[in-house]
C-alpha cells in the first residue's frame, strides 16, 4: 500500500514571501533625456582621405554621365535624322561608322582626361597630408 501524498493548495501568501522585494528604480529629478553621443575624433588624415574619395568618386561619375549622355545624344540623332542613311562608305551606312568605329576615340579621350584629372586629385591630396 502505497499512501498518496495529499494535494492541498499553498496558503495564497507562500510565494510572494518568497519572492524578493520590488525596488522601483527611478532617473533623479534634474536627469536630462538627451543622450550625448560620444563621436570619436577624426584626424587631418583621415578627413582628407576622405575628400578624395568623394572628389574621385564626383568625377567618376560626372565622366560617366558625360559618355551617356554623348552615346544616347549621338543615337537619338542618328534615329531623329534619317537623312543620314544615305550616306554610305564602302557599302557601309554612315550611322555604322559612327557608332561602331567613332564612338571609341571619344571614349579614349574620356578616359585620358578622367585619368588626368584623377592624377591631380591625388597630387594635390598628397601635397596637402605631407605639408
Amino acid at each position: 500500500m502505497n499512501p498518496e501524498p495529499s494535494q492541498e493548495p499553498a496558503p495564497p501568501g507562500r510565494f510572494a514571501q518568497q519572492r524578493p522585494q520590488r525596488v522601483r528604480v527611478q532617473a533623479p529629478q534634474d536627469a536630462s533625456l538627451s543622450f550625448a553621443t560620444s563621436q570619436e575624433e577624426h584626424t587631418a588624415q583621415e578627413f582628407y582621405i576622405q575628400q578624395l574619395i568623394r572628389s574621385q568618386l564626383r568625377l567618376a561619375c560626372s565622366v560617366a554621365a558625360g559618355l551617356l549622355t554623348m552615346l544616347v545624344g549621338i543615337s537619338a540623332l542618328l534615329a531623329l535624322w534619317p537623312t543620314v542613311y544615305e550616306f554610305a562608305l564602302w557599302h557601309i551606312p554612315l550611322p555604322w561608322w559612327i557608332l561602331g568605329i567613332g564612338i571609341y576615340p571619344l571614349i579614349i579621350v574620356a578616359g585620358l582626361l578622367f585619368n588626368g584629372a584623377a592624377a591631380r586629385n591625388e597630387k594635390r591630396y598628397r601635397s596637402i597630408s605631407r605639408d
